[in-house]
């Protein structure tokens, strides 16, 4: 009986290769064209074949990927640190396999050497700013005049004009470091399309397309860029607003772990994960009702509760987002090690020693409490599309937070993401995530978790991160 189905699913797969294979290749052409235009078609595929490959754990194509990424952010002048990292930890990992496969072999006795890493040049991380967006445009005489919600530096803007293949036209082009929240639609009788999207997490993209040749000057006053077009003035011009993402029909649920008699994890001088995790939970609450968002939480006090019951609270609410916050700990003879920011996403068929001893600890509660009912609603609510956008909230989610912290002065390493059980997460029809806001068998890192300045810092990047997974949902 499971022959044909087995046969489907592998046809499927060769063919999804065949293709990504395929587009790859084209990938390839464009990066080294002479088009601008064909290069940042090639630097997006490259971005999109990778995330794919790094959540199918396709190593070969992630290598592939990061190599397109790394050349053609070299060639657009985009900063691309961040995955020459991953390529130089990719690359590093691969050559001490084989070089300790090569001295196995030669000569087992001696022992293997250890081959530090190769350590990419040092680049200023670029800021996450997803809160900074673009409010506002007018026309002022033939000029067009973009309003953003915070002051403009000249490393904020970057210009350059194309002259697509094969085409007849113009394009001149602005990339802003901003979001946008709703592309907005901007005519003028002269100009033939004149369009504003988000081109990144954190840049938008203003493209201006003519027939025939402009001549554009542009300059930044205070928190607006005024770019002057050369064409004929545009009559009793009225200010346009940019609306926000409709937030008041997104309901997010906030799950703050353990509680009353369960404290969680007893952290360095008994520092309870229960009372720390409903500390950053209200706070992230308060942000998310200030963005426009309906937030529920499954407890705002210190309240005993079941797994079964956060599963069925859920399950009942069907909410668009949900969010489980815990802290993590380890015994006292690895505490002075094990540090950092970890989230999780659900996937049943992924997962590492350290999801598993998470999810023992996470799940223990009441484990066996779980009826059958629960166990069939398990299986039937996984699809893959759920855990795909699960695993894009996580990776959101975690790099809003390090950069949000490392924004506020604090030393915190890369945030972990990856796939587990995790009972909680089940009562959740769309994208859910659990997040493990460090370890409070740290010594020094439960002093920064107890800290309120740290938490309101915490909360933000989890803020910034909601909002950066709603906005690419509308991409995707």
């Amino acid at each position: 009986m499971l022959r044909p189905f087995l046969l489907l699913l592998l046809l499927t797969t060769l063919l999804f290769s065949a293709s990504a294979k395929h587009e790859l290749d084209g990938a390839k052409k464009n990066l080294y064209s002479s088009s601008k235009d064909k290069q940042f078609r090639a630097y997006d595929t490259y971005k999109r074949h990778y995330i794919k490959a790094l959540i199918n754990g396709d190593v070969k194509t992630q290598k592939r990927c990061l190599d397109g990424i790394c050349i053609a952010g070299k060639k657009l002048r985009i900063d691309v640190s961040d995955y020459e990292k991953k390529l130089s930890k990719l690359e590093s990992k691969k050559t001490s396999q084989q070089s300790s496969a090569q001295k196995t072999k030669n000569s087992p006795a001696t022992k293997t050497e250890k081959i530090k890493p190769v350590k990419s040049k040092k680049e200023k991380n670029v800021k996450i700013r997803s809160r900074h967006a673009l409010s506002g445009f007018t026309w002022e005489g033939n000029a067009l005049v973009l309003d953003f919600d915070f002051t403009l530096k000249a490393k904020d803007v970057n210009y350059f004009k194309l002259r697509p293949e094969g085409k007849k036209g113009y394009r001149y082009i602005f990339d802003v470091n901003a979001i946008v929240y709703k592309k907005p639609v901007i005519k003028h009788k002269e100009i033939k399309r004149i369009t504003i999207s988000q081109y990144k997490r954190d840049t938008i993209r203003i493209v201006i397309e003519s027939k025939k040749e402009l001549k554009p000057r542009f300059k930044r006053d205070g928190s607006s860029l005024v770019i002057t077009l050369g064409v004929s003035k545009v009559l009793a011009p009225k200010a346009k607003q940019i609306p926000r993402v409709t937030k008041k029909n997104k309901l997010i649920i906030i799950d703050p772990g353990h509680g009353g008699r369960d404290g969680g994890a007893v952290g360095f001088k008994k520092y309870l994960e229960k009372t720390i995790v409903l500390q950053i939970s209200k706070r992230l609450a308060k942000l998310l009702r200030q963005e426009g968002y309906r937030v529920k939480m499954t407890r705002d006090r210190d309240k005993t509760l079941s797994l079964k019951w956060r599963t069925k609270f859920t399950r009942k609410n069907k909410p668009d987002l949900f969010l489980s916050i815990h802290a993590n700990a380890v015994p006292k003879k690895n505490a002075h090690k094990a540090r950092g920011v970890e989230i999780y996403y659900l996937d049943p068929k992924k997962g590492s020693k350290r999801s598993s001893r998470l999810e023992r600890k996470e799940n223990a509660a009441d484990y066996k409490a779980m009826d059958s009912s629960i166990s069939k609603l398990f299986s039937a609510t996984q699809s893959r599309a759920k855990v795909l956008e699960s695993n894009f909230l996580a990776i959101d989610l975690g790099q809003n937070v390090v950069s949000r912290l490392r924004d506020k002065k604090y030393k915190v390493k890369d945030a972990k993401v990856a796939g587990g059980n995790f009972w909680v997460l089940v009562g959740a029809t769309s994208a859910a995530a659990l997040v493990e806001v460090g370890f409070v068998s740290h010594s020094k890192e439960v002093k920064m978790l107890i800290n309120k300045r740290y938490q309101q810092a915490f909360a933000e990047g989890l803020a910034d991160g909601v909002d950066q997974y709603f906005m690419n949902k509308e991409r995707r």
